[in-house]
């Protein structure tokens, strides 16, 4: 006999296939609708847009009393993204007291989506990124499109995404060399424009992430707005945080030091 958590997913399945949300798709990958994989594009108008980034959902029997465990596997480089495990940082995902039952698949998904381009800064899981957006968003973007920006060619390839997830299921199989590959693109990068934007930052948070759109649930209208216009509104940009980090080593040793390790790597394995 199915749970009542399967009834209602199964409703969240005609609702997607209804609305049909632009860069958003979703499908189970369980017989019993518990696991979900998921992809999205950023929004339109934002430099995220033409970049997808895959997750994995898993429900379980509680649902909706209690929310989904959602992680990204293609791991952006994002204040509320923990990047050693893609855990997602939004209050009402991690504490089920703020968690409600109005919510759905289509709900979490297309807060995510606004999350890429709407970060929030107030305690943010990944302090380098968030340093690094608020003191040189110039580099920040070049960073993030630079990780996972893909060639025009695989743009125009009607089989892009299958080639895309190919590409990133590599990555994740080789993951010390993924992390050495993207050191390497922001110390490159950084380099570059002369400023120091490594720093090391906690994989832990002490408090919850608020959602990027305040009262989610009663703020269907401005979802729709944002859906139609791709415009959010960038709050992040009146946040200032706190120094931290040893930044006495010189660019010059640290980019040899990455140099050196990158050396190392089996490039084959990189750029197949």
């Amino acid at each position: 006999m199915h749970c009542r958590a399967y009834f209602l997913l199964e409703r969240d399945i005609q609702e997607l296939k209804e609305n049909n949300f632009k860069g958003i798709t979703a499908f189970p990958v369980s017989e019993d609708l518990m696991e979900w994989g998921a992809d999205i594009e950023g929004l339109q108008n934002t430099f995220w847009h033409g970049l997808f980034f895959q997750l994995t959902i898993k429900f379980t029997s509680q649902y909706n009393f209690v929310p989904p465990v959602v992680k990204f596997i293609t791991i952006p480089f994002h204040p509320n993204v923990d990047q050693n495990t893609g855990r997602v940082c939004i209050d009402f995902l991690d504490d089920p007291e703020k968690w409600n039952t109005n919510y759905t698949l289509s709900s979490i998904l297309l807060t995510l989506q606004v999350m890429l381009s709407n970060p929030v800064l107030e305690n943010p899981v990944n302090l380098e990124a968030a340093r690094m957006l608020i003191k040189d968003e110039s580099l920040y973007k070049q960073i993030v499109l630079r990780l996972f920006s893909q060639p025009i060619q695989l743009l125009e390839d009607p089989n892009f995404i299958g080639e895309y997830y190919k590409q990133k299921k590599v990555e994740l199989k080789h993951t010390k060399e993924w992390n050495l590959k993207y050191a390497a693109a922001v110390a490159g990068l950084a380099r570059e424009s002369r400023r120091l934007s490594k720093a090391n930052y906690p994989t832990e948070r002490n408090q919850l992430c608020p959602t990027p759109i305040e009262n989610f649930a009663d703020t269907q209208t401005e979802m729709d707005s944002v859906m139609k216009t791709g415009r959010t509104n960038e709050r992040w940009k009146s946040v200032a945080l706190p120094d931290g980090g040893n930044e006495s080593e010189s660019w010059e040793e640290e980019v040899e030091d990455l140099v050196t390790w990158t050396n190392t790597l089996n490039t084959n394995i990189l750029e197949d």
